[in-house]
């Protein structure tokens, strides 16, 4: 027998131990994760039917029904791919973590990445009520992108740093970026709900067209549906906000009825 196996089975079961150990925590961590991506997809969601004059589809519709309908979803699973490619999985098997390229382009994004989002905090804000209505999209889009990969930088170092790896490691800066990122679950979801409403409201929305049977000359916008019911709305209509009705699915058509 090598007498390497007695030093591999001893790392193996090293290695064994720290997953059991580490699982229940990463578990918590994506329970949270998830936690506040829910919160952030209900800010959004309520920002996106304020705009449109209709909150009160949230009385029918749980926010919950809403949510896995949306985009939120998609950008979680992916996030939890992204955190899975960091220095966060391995960071209990690692000796010499903090003189890695990845971890220290983590420091640099936590020095820098937090007034880069509160810049397009205070930016995006601006040109939404300035009219630019595109701009803003883009820039909570990229705002998005910028609280994702800062709260995993964040992260990564006050793991290393609470798992004495370390030592010296400063964690203000890591602070400041959970701060900004606070305000930032806030700021984007609305700004993105807000504007994305202003885009469906106009004539030239993507939103699917469709005709009620009872009315053969207006064009409507399917604005949600949820089982046999959908919400809609006149293509073309005047004031800020448009005349948002429910009506059951059997009502509806996709060409313009036969008068």
């Amino acid at each position: 027998m090598s007498r390497d196996d007695p030093n591999k089975r001893e790392s193996s079961r090293a290695g064994a131990r720290r997953l059991i150990e580490q699982t229940p925590k990463a578990l918590a961590g994506l329970a949270a994760v998830s936690g506040v991506a829910y919160l952030a997809g209900s800010i959004y969601t309520k920002a996106y039917f304020s705009e449109f004059g209709a909150s009160w589809i949230l009385e029918e519709v749980p926010t919950a029904t809403y949510f896995s309908q949306s985009w939120v979803p998609l950008v979680l699973m992916l996030y939890f791919g992204y955190l899975a490619t960091t220095n966060l999985p391995v960071i209990g098997s690692q000796e010499d973590l903090t003189a890695s390229v990845q971890f220290k382009l983590s420091v640099a994004f936590v020095q820098y990445g937090s007034w880069f989002l509160l810049a397009l905090l205070a930016l995006t804000p601006l040109l939404s009520a300035f009219g630019h209505v595109t701009s803003a999209i883009v820039l909570s889009i990229i705002g998005v992108a910028v609280i994702l990969l800062l709260f995993s930088s964040a992260l990564e170092l006050v793991v290393v740093r609470f798992n004495g790896r370390g030592r010296l490691i400063d964690l203000s800066m890591a602070y400041i970026a959970f701060a900004v990122i606070a305000a930032g679950l806030y700021v984007i979801p609305v700004q993105l709900g807000l504007n994305w409403a202003r885009v469906d409201k106009q004539p030239t929305s993507s939103l699917l067209t469709v005709y009620l049977r009872s009315d053969a000359e207006q064009e409507y916008r399917l604005l949600f549906s949820v089982g046999e019911r959908v919400y809609l709305f006149p293509a073309k209509f005047e004031g800020a906000y448009p005349p948002v009705q429910a009506t059951a699915i059997a009502n509806v058509g996709f060409v313009p009825p036969v008068q």
